[in-house]
């Protein structure tokens, strides 16, 4: 059981390669689509980020205060469709919402200029300058988007296990390249890999509970879950503000024990 995690820059064929990768294993393939519609279910919070984000790219600042609970709901979100395993996910960024687990695979994909203007020539019925200049635009985006919400470059080649050039390769080749990872014995999950990720779901759980209530929303605070136990670190708070968070980080379904205390909001 294992997850693959696919990022790839504009029109760079990705769609195709899935659609091998789904022939040869049988795996769930979702997209940034999927956590979105997941992400969408969450009430009004949700909701007003799901309305921004179109335009988050463009105006990073009038997004700035959603970023937080954007990531907090977009890893909840990742997280529980990978709890199950077996998964294929593709999009741009959302391999940085997670840490590194041991069963969680990182694939970075590169394809030609060709493939790339021929597919977008084909798919917005364009001229090649045009699909030149669009692909250009949003790969800047794209890179000024991860840079903005994880302070990283996607294109960097130490984020991945695996980085993969569509020009010396085939997606055949590349599809069978994924498989052999995905399907290696010492990449499957292990007891320990798995309780992380239900560790992390469930601290990731308490975060988007507390963002989403609007007695805590302000309240910068991340969470670490060992079994049922939660706790919860954030910024000096009054008896009754550390009450409040107790009572919202206890109504998440799992959580037994909270506790608070004051230091660094840990990312993850």
């Amino acid at each position: 059981m294992s997850v693959v995690m696919i990022s790839r820059g504009t029109m760079s064929g990705v769609t195709r390669l899935v659609e091998r990768l789904e022939g040869c294993t049988g795996w769930r393939c979702i997209s940034r689509e999927d956590l979105v519609a997941l992400v969408n279910r969450q009430g009004a919070l949700a909701q007003r980020i799901v309305d921004q984000l179109g335009r988050a790219i463009q105006a990073y600042d009038q997004f700035c205060d959603l970023r937080r609970p954007y990531v907090i709901l977009m890893r909840t979100a990742l997280l529980e469709y990978a709890r199950e395993g077996d998964l294929i996910y593709h999009g741009y960024s959302g391999h940085l919402l997670v840490p590194p687990i041991r069963h969680f695979h990182r694939v970075r994909i590169n394809a030609p200029p060709a493939l790339r203007l021929e597919m977008t020539m084909e798919r917005l019925h364009c001229s090649e300058e045009e699909a030149r200049d669009y692909i250009e635009r949003y790969d800047d985006q794209r890179i000024q988007w991860a840079r903005f919400m994880y302070g990283t470059d996607i294109r960097d080649p130490s984020l991945y296990e695996v980085c993969l050039n569509l020009e010396r390769m085939s997606l055949d080749t590349a599809s069978r390249v994924i498989c052999a990872l995905a399907e290696d014995p010492e990449a499957q999950a292990t007891p320990d890999s798995q309780e992380r990720v239900e560790r992390l779901l469930l601290a990731s759980q308490v975060e988007a509970a507390l963002v989403a209530d609007t007695r805590t929303a302000d309240i910068e605070a991340s969470a670490q879950a060992s079994g049922d136990r939660v706790a919860v670190t954030g910024p000096y708070l009054e008896d009754y503000q550390m009450d409040t968070v107790r009572e919202v980080a206890s109504g998440v379904p799992g959580v037994g024990e909270v506790s608070y205390e004051p230091g660094f909001a840990s990312p993850f």
